[in-house]
């Protein structure tokens, strides 16, 4: 099986079962912002052009359309077709296959949400991120983080034994890298990324580890960071 067809499979079945809302009703309007998506939404400045990558049915990506002019790139065309439908500007594109077909300069934001521990190359990817961004431009990511304090335990009980057991720890077979904090704090520096941030997100815990400045204990990460005008000079 093919990737393409994999992920057509996957997006098939995810549009039949027609998912919730990204953030959900019942959480108070003061708290929307620490939500997994509302964080993400809140890093986004107002007016930008923003690219979405891997933005799948645009069900999340929808929500950036209150920062601005949204574009959207993904595999698979099913997933597309239902993005346009939400007022995305859409662009079929295997991110295994770059660069990424945008000019220089193009983009005020990019989002890259759950998306690098699928691809076989996050480096390259990053680096096309950073191509496509105007200078003092912003990059939004989230990753799982493989040493969430769950698996810190796991690991301490020796329960799996062996680390490649990967459903136990909670991270898919499709999964291709592991992230922590080191690792793509170093990673994004390596690609002359600077301001990191690691911004609180999540409810509830995700969102404390955060706030109490020990991201790395929590569930996944998501990090702010730009492209510095003069580390291109």
């Amino acid at each position: 099986m093919s990737l393409k067809t994999y992920y057509e499979d996957y997006w098939n079945k995810r549009l039949a079962e027609n998912g919730g809302p990204p953030i959900r009703s019942y959480i108070p309007v003061f708290l929307k912002k620490y939500a997994a998506y509302g964080a993400i939404l809140n890093c986004i400045p107002k007016n930008s052009t923003i690219l979405d990558i891997g933005c799948g049915d645009g069900n999340v990506t929808q929500l950036y359309k209150e920062q601005g002019e949204v574009y959207g790139i993904d595999i698979s065309q099913n997933a597309l077709d239902s993005a346009q439908k939400k007022g995305i500007k859409t662009q079929l594109q295997d991110l295994n296959n770059l660069p990424l077909k945008f000019e220089n300069d193009f983009f005020d934001t990019v989002v890259i949400t759950d998306v690098l521990e699928h691809i076989v190359d996050p480096a390259s990817l990053l680096k096309e991120a950073r191509r496509i961004l105007k200078p003092q431009g912003k990059l939004i990511i989230t990753v799982p983080n493989f040493a969430r304090l769950s698996n810190r335990l796991k690991m301490c009980w020796g329960d799996p034994v062996d680390i490649l057991h990967w459903s136990k720890y909670g991270d898919a077979v499709e999964h291709l890298h592991w992230f922590t904090k080191p690792k793509i704090k170093h990673t994004l520096k390596s690609h002359k990324l600077e301001k990191i941030k690691f911004v609180p997100t999540g409810l509830p815990y995700n969102f404390l580890f955060g706030l109490f400045k020990i991201p790395s204990l929590g569930a996944f990460l998501t990090v702010s960071c730009s492209k510095e005008d003069r580390l291109d000079k």
